[in-house]
């Protein structure tokens, strides 16, 4: 019964149309309710937005040299011409353009995975695994950083285009390199494609284009390592205990999809998805080790390999190794082993998977094929689902943190995420001019006024707790029952501490209930919430604690009778 139920199923390909459309919709809706126009969490964006101010009235070579400069140790040419070509053309920078563009990137990586999928000349059944996965939330840190989102979502796409181009055209290995190129300068380890092609080259019996790979790669390298200057230490293999960060992090990089959630993971289940990441080698080591002697043979020309699909997994799991390994090797000592699982990581977790699906469609049997499609379609879509439940609370969080921080960043010209950054409250204006960014927060009273808004009442309709020190931080805890964002999602109940000479803001951070509490009272966000400042970040004096609710967009300002005094 099952077997003809899923024979019935299969023939209904405008099912499996609808389907593949499903997870792009889920996607689009979430980026269409959190995007923002605003500068993420770190100044990421102010500082690359700040190639506008005089470009245009440079030389070529300053221009040039403008456009490559370090960041940190990354030529974000890519999306420095992105961010000019846009602001030539409609005179200033959305942010969410730039964020806009990036997900088509995204979008963009889905076609190149069809186009392989085609080769495969399977049912379109079998492409539904790969939607899924991709258009997870996963990378959600990724989906809203402005320049961030460009740079790790092009490089992708890039990578992607010329591993696809090398292999499905070899007639035109030089649109390859020109993709390879177009990675390498979009963000730092797009430089490793052109190993990966070249080997493509080598095993399709393509030496001339392997040669002119050679000779691009190098040149390509040496104009990116100019004045080349590294800002972060090496992993050092005399210490044992940065080896087994090392080697814990590297897997925990390949399988950090097995955490769920971006942040605020358990220490066993980040040792759980380093345990996956070994597995998923494995599975990877079964999966070609019958293919070894054919990929040897064609290595040395006799003769060329021909599966295609399989070539094209075998380079993205290439591709997302040599990547996992430079980064284990550059930020282990900065970072540490929890490092390696940050959100705008997680998107190489997912390629690898689908690399693996890919070699399994390609060098598995039709009958282990069609027995285990299901399963798996049905694991892609429980994560998918799981994944979106983990992620987005943490997503609108750090939107409103983006709304709380420019609000800090304007009205307290002394404020030390300004100073950590090596910018002064005019700069980041004038680079805010370029974006024009809204002020939510402010709207209907006066942040810089030395005494409280007329207009505030102490009839607080929630709870709000005496301020203590947790750590290094200064926190409030409330409780807001009922409270659902209705206009958008800088719908919040913010905290405030306002002196005569300051005020500064923290972000409503509202955890999501347990998934089992989603499915049983019909909620996802807890009536707790607590804001935080860094001691550091506030100046000596005595504050009022504020709630500002923002609700439709509007403000309501209250005072809740609590002193903070910061020495």
């Amino acid at each position: 019964m099952l077997r003809s139920l899923q024979a019935s199923v299969r023939n209904k390909n405008w099912l499996a149309v609808v389907l593949c459309f499903l997870p792009v919709i889920i996607y689009i809706l979430v980026f269409q309710s959190i995007a923002l126009n605003v500068n993420y969490v770190a100044f990421d964006d102010i500082l690359i937005l700040g190639i506008i101010p005089g470009f245009e009235d440079a030389s070529w070579h300053e221009r040039w040299t403008r456009l490559t400069e370090l960041f940190p140790e990354h030529r974000l040419v890519f999306s420095r011409s992105v961010i000019l070509l846009i602001h030539r053309l409609a005179g200033r920078v959305d942010l969410v353009w730039l964020m806009s563009i990036a997900n088509i990137c995204w979008i963009g990586c889905i076609y190149i995975f069809y186009r392989a999928f085609k080769g495969l000349r399977l049912s379109v059944w079998y492409f539904l695994p790969v939607v899924w996965l991709w258009f997870s939330i996963q990378s959600y840190e990724n989906m809203f950083w402005g320049v961030s989102s460009l740079c790790n979502f092009g490089v992708i796409m890039f990578v992607l285009g010329s591993i696809y181009v090398a292999i499905y055209l070899p007639e035109k290995q030089y649109i390859a390199l020109l993709l390879a190129v177009l990675a390498t300068f979009t963000y730092g380890n797009g430089l490793m494609v052109f190993p990966v092609i070249g080997l493509v080259q080598l095993l399709t019996g393509k030496k001339r284009a392997f040669v002119l790979n050679i000779i691009i790669a190098g040149v390509t390298a040496g104009i990116y390592f100019i004045n080349f200057v590294p800002i972060t230490q090496n992993l050092n293999f005399s210490n044992p205990v940065q080896v087994k960060e090392g080697f814990l992090g590297l897997f925990g990089f390949l399988g950090s999809i097995a955490t769920i959630k971006a942040y605020g993971i358990p220490r066993e289940i980040l040792y759980f998805a380093s345990g996956v990441g070994m597995l998923l080698v494995v599975i990877v080591a079964m999966l070609y080790w019958k293919e070894i002697a054919r990929l040897w043979q064609a290595l040395w020309g006799t003769p060329s390999y021909t599966n295609k699909p399989a070539l094209f997994a075998f380079c993205i799991v290439l591709f997302v190794g040599i990547t996992a390994l430079a980064l284990t090797y550059k930020r282990i000592p900065t970072d540490t082993y929890d490092g390696m699982f940050k959100g705008r990581y997680r998107m190489y977790s997912v390629l690898l998977c689908i690399a693996i699906y890919y070699a399994f469609l390609s060098l598995s049997k039709h009958q282990l094929r069609s027995t285990l499609a299901p399963l798996i379609l049905a694991v892609t879509v429980v994560l998918n689902l799981l994944i979106l439940h983990g992620n987005f609370g943490e997503a609108v969080n750090n939107r409103r943190a983006a709304v709380a921080q420019e609000f800090n960043a304007r009205y307290n010209a002394d404020w030390l995420g300004l100073k950590m950054f090596s910018m002064n409250q005019k700069h980041f204006e004038d680079i805010r001019s370029y974006y024009k960014s809204d002020d939510p927060l402010a709207e209907g009273w006066m942040p810089r006024s030395a005494s409280l808004p007329s207009q505030i009442t102490c009839n607080a309709p929630y709870t709000v707790e005496k301020p203590i020190m947790v750590g290094d931080h200064v926190t409030v805890n409330a409780t807001i029952p009922g409270f659902k964002a209705s206009k958008n999602f800088t719908d919040g109940v913010y905290i405030i501490l306002k002196s005569p000479s300051h005020v500064y803001v923290s972000p409503p951070n509202q955890p999501s209930v347990p998934i089992k509490t989603t499915l049983r009272r019909g909620m996802y966000y807890s009536d707790h919430i607590f804001a935080s400042f860094h001691k550091e970040t506030v100046a000596p004096g005595v504050y009022q604690v504020l709630l500002l609710v923002r609700r439709d967009g509007r403000n309501e300002l209250f005072c809740t009778g609590q002193i903070w005094t910061e020495n």
